[in-house]
């Protein structure tokens, strides 16, 4: 499972592409097939499970939000905010190296996580650009799900904010 967090931070930053794609906010991608949708003013998540295994994998878009300090300090903040508020994990994230495109920065990471029993793992995909920051987070009990959250998140296109200026903040 650690190649598939090795490989997220380059596929945040949407290098593959295929089928057919939505959009949130700044964020383009292609759902996986059979993956269900749900959709709020803040957040687009999309959830694969099996109840009879136990298995599950579900990932949160969040919606973007200004991001006016370094790639890695919004990182961290959205690490404390976001994963920190939805599990209790092990200990400080296992980062990956920094990819920068097309005006975009994106810091990843990841830590095992134990809620009342329920063991996992949870990555953080933070990517900033443009004084803005986007944020993802996985959580899965399984690698089961591996392709289809790989080919996800290779899925990924950031846009420019609209009205911004050339200006990036990394």
């Amino acid at each position: 499972m650690k190649k598939l967090f090795l490989f997220a931070t380059l596929s945040m930053l949407g290098l593959l592409s295929v089928a057919q794609q939505a959009t949130f906010d700044l964020v383009t991608y292609t759902a996986p097939k059979g993956w269900k949708k749900q959709e709020t003013a803040t957040t687009v998540q999309l959830t694969k499970e099996d109840p009879a295994k136990g298995t599950y994998c579900a990932v949160t878009v969040v919606k973007s939000i200004p991001g006016n300090a370094s790639s890695k300090e919004n990182f961290d903040a959205a690490w404390e905010t976001l994963v920190k508020e939805m599990v209790t994990v092990s200990g400080a994230p296992e980062m990956q190296t920094p990819v920068t495109e097309n005006g975009w920065e994106a810091q990843s990471g990841y830590a095992a996580f134990d809620n009342d029993g329920n063991k996992g793992i949870v990555l953080l995909v933070t990517s900033t650009g443009y004084e803005r920051m986007v944020n993802l987070v996985a959580l899965t009990n399984t690698d089961v799900y591996e392709k289809e959250l790989t080919d996800f998140l290779g899925s990924i296109n950031l846009a420019k904010p609209a009205g911004n200026t050339n200006k990036v903040n990394l």
